[in-house]
């Protein structure tokens, strides 16, 4: 079972930062939380909110990070593929701890924010506002397995 939830995350994010747009238009992605998002036609630039979601974004679609939410040690940095190793660090905008805020976000320019891991009330609130507050759309992607 754990193989199919992460290859059913995994193909939640394709979906968001890899498949072409079907239309020229901005198209609806409902997320884990049900909450109905609108997605660009063209994502080139992610914010990750999280850890999970920095690791799955890497993983992923690396070319469309615009940071990491905590820089990589020295020790980590030899894992990762040279282009990424020293993206900036962005905060994170969930969880205990957040450091990040939205001058910081409306200023590395994403064109979405994924956040991967808990669904929750709390989470869903916080994904509204920050999309409110930056009109920046915001997906939560569950992240149990």
């Amino acid at each position: 079972m754990f193989p199919i939830r992460l290859l059913l995350v995994a193909f939640a994010a394709l979906q968001l930062v890899l498949m072409p747009a079907l239309a020229q238009a901005a198209r609806l992605f409902t997320d884990a939380a049900g909450r109905s998002v609108e997605i660009p036609d063209r994502v080139e630039r992610v914010l990750a909110a999280g850890p999970p979601a920095s690791v799955l974004l890497y993983v992923v679609s690396p070319e469309k990070m615009v940071g990491w939410v905590r820089s990589p040690s020295d020790a980590e940095k030899q894992f990762l593929a040279e282009p990424y190793r020293d993206l900036p660090e962005t905060g994170r905008l969930t969880g205990r701890g957040n450091t990040a805020n939205i001058e910081m976000v409306l200023s590395m320019k994403p064109d979405i924010i994924i956040d991967v891991g808990t669904i929750d009330p709390t989470y869903a609130s916080l994904a509204d506002r920050v999309q409110e507050q930056t009109g920046i759309s915001y997906v939560l992607i569950d992240g149990a397995f």
